[in-house]
Parts: C-alpha cells; sequence; structure tokens
C-alpha cells in the first residue's frame, strides 16, 4: 500500500518517512523544497535512495493528482503547510497554500484509489486559555483561533468533513500545540527546540515567550499519524494530541538540569502566546491507543542527546541559529 507524504521535508514529515521506511514501506514524498535536509538528519545519510521523491507545488492541483495517479497512491499523510510566521506575513498566500492546498489533496483522494486521508491539524484552531473553562481543553471544545493560521486549519476540519459527506473520503486530523524534538526549526512554538540546539551548541537563546504550554515530541505525532493511516475507521474524524503541559520558565531549568554546561545560557520572555495550556486526547487514546506520550524530562533528554550525536556526526544543521 503506497503512502504519499506531502511537507515531507519538514519536521513531522521526516519523522513520518523514518516510521513508514522502518516498516518496510518506500513511500511517495511530495515537496517544494529541493534539499531534503531534514530527512537525512532524522533517517539517515542515504534516505533518498530509499524514498520516491517527486519536487511540486501543493497549490497546484494537477500536480497533486498526478503522483497520486502515477504512483498508485492508497494513504496519504498530508503535512505540507506555512506555519504561523507565513502566514501572518502574506495571508493570501498562507491560505492557498493551508486551505486550497489541503483542497487539492481531498480532491485527489476523492478522484482516485486512495482509502485514507491523514493531516496535521492544530491547536491552533482553539484561543488563549481564558476563553475556556479551567483545565485541559477538550476536542469538542468551540474554535476561537486568534491567527490566521488557526483560521485555515479550522477551514481544513470543515473541509474533511465536507469530503466524508459527500464523496465518502475517511480522514483523521490531528492538533498538536507545542511540537518539539529533533527537525523542529522554524514556527512560533520551535523555540524550545531551538533552545535545545542552543544548549547543545553552548550558545545563548531566548524562547521569545512564555506561560504555559503543551508540549509534545515530534516521535509521538509521527506515531499518531501512523497509526491513522493503519486505521480502518470511518468518519472525519479530528483529534487533540497531548504531551506534557508545562511552563516554559520549567522547560528552561529543564533544559539546565539536563545539560549543566548551558546553565545560565538559556532563558525566555513570559509572553504567554493565544493557545491553550494543555489538552484533552480521550478521543485519540480511545480510537487510537493507548498511546502513552513521552514525558516531558524524557523527550528533552532524548532531544539533547540526538543533538549531541549529530554535532559529533558533523551532522548537526544550526542555520536557524546564526
Amino acid at each position: 500500500m503506497t503512502t504519499l507524504v506531502t511537507g515531507a521535508f519538514g519536521c513531522i514529515g521526516a519523522w513520518v518517512v523514518r516510521g513508514l521506511l522502518s516498516g518496510g514501506e518506500r513511500p511517495v514524498v511530495f515537496d517544494l523544497a529541493d534539499d531534503p535536509w531534514r530527512m537525512r538528519m532524522i533517517v539517515a545519510d542515504d534516505v533518498a535512495s530509499r524514498v520516491t521523491i517527486v519536487r511540486g507545488d501543493i497549490t497546484d492541483r494537477e500536480a497533486v493528482g498526478a503522483v497520486v495517479k502515477k504512483h498508485g497512491v492508497r494513504r496519504i499523510i498530508h503535512l505540507a503547510a506555512w506555519q504561523v510566521p507565513l502566514c501572518r506575513q502574506d495571508p493570501p498566500r498562507g491560505a492557498l497554500v493551508n486551505v486550497v492546498g489541503t483542497a487539492n489533496v481531498f480532491e485527489a483522494a476523492r478522484a482516485g484509489q486512495v482509502e485514507r486521508v491523514v493531516y496535521a491539524s492544530s491547536a491552533a484552531v482553539f484561543g488563549a486559555p481564558s476563553l475556556y473553562p479551567p483545565g485541559p481543553v477538550k476536542d469538542d471544545a468551540p474554535w476561537q483561533p486568534a491567527t490566521h493560521y488557526g483560521v485555515y486549519k479550522a477551514a481544513n476540519e470543515e473541509t474533511a468533513r465536507i469530503y466524508w459527506e459527500e464523496h465518502r473520503v475517511p480522514s483523521m486530523g490531528f492538533r498538536p500545540l507545542s511540537v518539539y524534538g529533533p527537525g523542529r526549526d522554524f514556527g512560533l512554538t520551535a523555540d524550545p527546540t531551538l533552545a535545545m540546539k542552543a544548549a547543545v551548541l553552548g550558545r545563548r537563546f531566548q524562547i521569545r515567550w512564555g506561560g504555559s504550554t503543551d508540549l509534545i515530541h515530534v516521535e509521538d505525532v509521527a506515531r499518531a499519524l501512523l497509526a491513522a493511516a493503519d486505521s480502518q475507521l470511518d468518519g472525519a474524524r479530528a483529534y487533540n494530541l497531548h504531551g506534557a503541559s508545562a511552563a516554559i520558565a520549567d522547560v528552561v531549568k529543564l533544559i539546565g538540569r539536563a545539560w549543566p554546561s548551558a546553565a545560565g545560557l538559556i532563558g525566555h520572555v513570559e509572553q504567554p502566546i493565544p493557545f491553550p495550556a494543555a489538552l484533552d486526547d480521550t478521543r485519540y487514546q480511545k480510537d487510537l491507543g493507548p498511546a502513552p506520550p513521552t514525558s516531558l524530562e524524557a523527550g528533552v533528554r532524548k532531544t539533547l542527546d540526538e543533538f549531541a550525536r549529530l554535532q559529533k556526526e558533523g551532522r548537526l544543521d544550526a542555520r536557524e541559529l546564526a
């Protein structure tokens, strides 16, 4: 069963490709970029020879349809998207990539032999913690997005619903919040990971925001996407993903304890971001679990150790810290 991964050169995409390769599959990867450096970092230097790479633009409906048809794609894991900063800089283009691009994926699925679409939504469909009752935000909490990005993700969940109701295309969308781990280097919530990389490199770094957030290790997100791709559940389902709710101030302390040589190098700005502080993933655990998340302590340790290994091998890309 051939799986297409859009946005495969991004962080989550690279971890999904790693999982597919570990399962013995040769996925088709679709991306506009021409350098799969994150895949090389996360999988192996020879990863390009183990996948089928198609360079293309998710906003090009014909190109998306053609890759599905040509390669006999049966499952799509759709991750191609602009993140918060780019959507803020250019909202029309952000809508074209995130909303029209997703519609192109569902249209290709409807027209072909695709059995399931799995896609990345986001906890950005929700608003600030003050808009909700105390405690983790539930799957069915009302959407109150505070960014263009969140609006686009909400639109994608509705697109998925219509494609199920009108065309019976099964789908599953996932709403992580602050994804961290190797490969996470762009976007507002990438700062905790960049702080960990800076710690390993012995550089100063200030996380640009604060308050509390729900942090989830990228491998846990990839695991959820892969489980969904293997699922036989019908409908248009959307799930919160929960990792560990923590204050950024405590994350900074945790990095310092785990990597003592970085003591005093990592800081943060105590400015909360307009997203929930914690997510309830009961629905995900019921349908696709049990899937215990990586603890924050273990995830930070894994991330620091992986960065240290990559640095020792001369493969730690630090371009975003330059």
